[in-house]
């Protein structure tokens, strides 16, 4: 029983160091896309190792990551490009596995605006399709590896590192848990919280406790 003792503090104060690892960390902001429209639209479908390149771009300074409207079952990995002319400015790739509506594939930070900076996208090692999301109709249009464009301009954010940690969000997230109830008020996410480390401290005594 006291192996069991030791073996279940250790575990809880990995996970307590874990969480206050991750909650010390920064979240990423969005400090500029290329379009604010919540209605996003299909604009194409590839599939194979195509490449699709989008002019017109605005890169903020110390932007460390570019996020992208992409549709996939078992997204590849996706190698982004910024150049500006010939000149390649950053680039990056992402982890593949990504599913979802949006990848983030990281960047190479900038000392300043770029603007009409042109983003290149490619997949490697593609065998699943990917669709491309973003506004019909909008220009500068997307254009494909062969010449192709696309009916409008995909959705494109560019993100940073936050100047606060996560532990500044608790507030916020409190009031947010508390709104639209019978009872509101941040209390209302001080409660739960205390109620559920409430049950895992009863669950852990239980399971260390002599029996009788």
């Amino acid at each position: 029983m006291c192996g069991a003792r030791i073996t279940l503090t250790g575990g809880l104060v990995a996970i307590g160091l874990a969480v206050a690892l991750v909650l010390s960390q920064s979240p990423q902001i969005v400090v500029g896309a290329s379009s604010r429209a919540r209605l996003l639209q299909t604009l194409g479908k590839v599939q194979h190792g195509a490449r699709i390149c989008q002019s017109g771009e605005t890169v903020p300074p110390g932007s460390t990551s570019v996020r992208l409207e992409l549709g996939s079952s078992a997204g590849p990995r996706v190698a982004a490009t910024v150049r500006q002319g010939d000149d390649v400015l950053t680039r990056g790739v992402s982890a593949k596995g990504w599913i979802g509506a949006a990848v983030t594939v990281p960047l190479r930070p900038l000392s300043r605006t770029v603007q009409n900076a042109t983003l290149c996208v490619a997949f490697k090692n593609a065998n699943e399709r990917v669709s491309f999301l973003g506004v019909l109709g909008q220009r500068p249009a997307a254009r494909m590896n062969d010449g192709r464009a696309l009916p409008g301009h995909i959705t494109t954010e560019y993100l940073r590192a936050s100047s606060s940690s996560w532990w500044s969000l608790l507030l916020p997230v409190a009031r947010r848990m508390g709104l639209g109830r019978a009872w509101a008020g941040s209390w209302v996410a001080v409660l739960s919280t205390t109620l559920m480390a409430g049950v895992l401290v009863l669950v852990c005594w239980l399971l260390v406790s002599e029996p009788r």
